[in-house]
């Protein structure tokens, strides 16, 4: 499969986020009614990355359960990575990546039917999700984050940290029939 632009995937958009400037700090809105969702957000979630050079993914939810997702980064940064998982699609299995910093605000906006995973590019980074359905175990899974077949180029380094979850990931061809 190939890397393709974030502007090539129906439906996915890179929006900025507004930061003011106070005089104790800043102000931001994470999100508001013209983000153009199409559905209520279901749930708020927080995820801090302890350690630089972590990978996380490539994480979906199917069928009925499948999710929507508004990423945005609170501190710190990482490389957002998406697979098209939608079968429909013109881009069905091709991936993009975004950075997705601190410092420049970029929110990214993924419909359902998108596996997501990142590499964290700094230490004690928070990300902020918003989900539009609830999380549903049964109907979560873990895409290999190194499948050959997609063949995501993750950063170069050492000393690369990945959960037990995410190292016993699916290749392509077992999860073809969750799709």
């Amino acid at each position: 499969m190939s890397i393709k632009k974030v502007q090539e995937f129906s439906g996915v958009s890179i929006l900025k986020r507004d930061t003011f400037p106070t005089e104790l700090g800043s102000f931001s809105v994470l999100f508001d009614q013209s983000i153009n969702f199409g559905e209520d957000f279901y749930q708020d979630s927080i995820s801090i990355i302890k350690h630089p050079n972590t990978i996380k993914g490539m994480h979906f939810q199917s069928g009925h359960f499948a999710q929507a997702k508004l990423i945005t980064i609170l501190q710190g940064g990482i490389v957002d990575f998406f697979v098209d998982l939608r079968k429909d699609s013109s881009t069905f299995l091709d991936y993009g990546s975004v950075e997705l910093n601190s410092q420049n605000n970029n929110m990214l906006l993924l419909p359902k039917g998108f596996a997501h995973g990142y590499f964290s590019a700094k230490k004690d980074t928070i990300i902020s999700y918003k989900l539009d359905a609830p999380y549903s175990p049964k109907n979560e899974y873990t895409l290999a984050w190194n499948d050959p077949k997609i063949g995501i180029k993750w950063p170069a380094t050492t000393n690369v940290h990945i959960s037990f979850k995410d190292r016993a990931g699916l290749n392509l061809h077992e999860l073809e029939k969750k799709l």
